[in-house]
């Protein structure tokens, strides 16, 4: 990814093989976290946060719904 997301939709994280990594900014225009992705099977995945950073938000990538009453 060439810029930051709120968080790495599933649809990026399942185009990945068993074994397969990924780096990500995760995060905010604020604050955000450089993680590496690492697919161990068809369903678990390891997160690992490597340090923080800030990177602009990509553009059309969904924010994660937020709690309303």
């Amino acid at each position: 990814l060439s810029g930051s997301v709120a968080e790495v939709p599933d649809t990026l994280k399942n185009a990945l093989k068993v074994g397969g990594r990924m780096a990500a900014i995760v995060g905010n225009e604020v604050v955000a976290e450089a993680q590496l992705i690492t697919r161990l099977s068809e369903q678990d995945y390891r997160v690992v946060n490597l340090f923080e950073t800030v990177a602009p938000l990509l553009r059309n990538f969904p924010a994660p719904s937020r709690f309303r009453f």
